[in-house]
């Protein structure tokens, strides 16, 4: 009796965490879905019913978000995926000096913080920042970069997708340089005597045995693409107009800024959930298009 009585003195604190840090604020979630609270105007939440789900079907502007974050999401993955592992291809290459140095420099993008790293890039991509600046100095046309009703609207896309993917590759390029480097030396030397060339190998030994690591990788950058707040907050506050507000920073102008003309928790609820369902079925479709789950078994 005692030993068990320990037992649960010792798991205590992470059961209280658990209780107030997640399972909480999920149930809470839930039930604001169903109900309505602006705090400037209500002291506590009005039952709504499905009011919320009537309002997403006729919101428009949560439609755009929808489509502006997985058009984000689109971009990004892809190329970080790609150039992620051509780099962790040249960082396991035998060939290459001073592997360790890349490694250290390729690190820099991911220890910035995300507000310095979003008020760096604004300075750049100012109208009379840097980059128009050397773009006038070789006889090109400075661009409009974060103000695309006076360009083309692709540019402020673009520059967000630049940033995510400067960021967010070398992460992708060493986490799949240590899959590549935890296939036995063996296997690829066998190839060798057998007259494989080295993109033979790579196609045929290096991507194949690194798989797992590679799917994983797309799983994580998958998930946290869906949610790209900061650069978006410090870079466009979503604007010019909504243009770049995804689904994430949609829901923090309707649950956060109170001043906004439909500020409502309860309908924020509803959009995080949304937020949610799209992120597990994403990763489902991967698990069973890509890695061929026949089923999902929650144990």
């Amino acid at each position: 009796m005692g030993s068990r009585s320990s037992g649960l003195l010792f798991i205590a604190p992470a059961a209280v965490y658990l209780v107030a840090l997640v399972i909480y604020p999920t149930v809470y979630l839930y039930y604001m879905v169903f109900h309505s609270l602006n705090p400037l105007f209500d002291v506590a939440p009005k039952f709504v019913g499905f009011q919320n789900i009537y309002t997403l079907v006729q919101d428009q502007d949560a439609s755009y978000a929808i489509l502006a974050m997985l058009l984000l999401t689109g971009i990004t993955v892809p190329v970080q995926l790609a150039l992620g592992s051509l780099l962790a291809l040249l960082f396991t290459s035998p060939h290459l000096r001073g592997r360790l140095v890349l490694r250290s420099i390729t690190l820099i993008p991911l220890s910035i913080p995300a507000v310095i790293v979003g008020l760096n890039w604004k300075m750049i991509f100012f109208t009379y920042g840097p980059l128009n600046t050397f773009l006038g100095s070789i006889g090109l046309e400075p661009q409009p970069w974060l103000s695309a009703p006076f360009g083309h609207p692709f540019n402020t896309f673009f520059v967000l997708a630049v940033l995510d993917i400067w960021q967010w590759t070398p992460f992708v390029a060493l986490a799949v340089a240590a899959g590549i480097e935890s296939i036995p030396p063996d296997i690829q030397e066998a190839a060798a005597l057998d007259g494989a060339t080295r993109l033979q190998m790579i196609r045929h030994i290096v991507f194949p045995l690194s798989k797992t690591i590679i799917i994983i990788v797309l799983l994580f950058r998958l998930i946290d693409s869906l949610k790209i707040f900061d650069i978006i907050y410090m870079l466009t506050f979503g604007g010019p107009g909504n243009l770049t507000t995804t689904l994430p920073f949609y829901i923090y102008k309707i649950g956060f800024t109170l001043t906004a003309a439909k500020a409502d928790i309860g309908y924020a609820s509803l959009l995080a959930v949304i937020l949610l369902l799209i992120a597990t079925f994403l990763v489902l479709l991967v698990l069973t298009r890509v890695l061929n789950v026949k089923r999902v078994v929650w144990e």
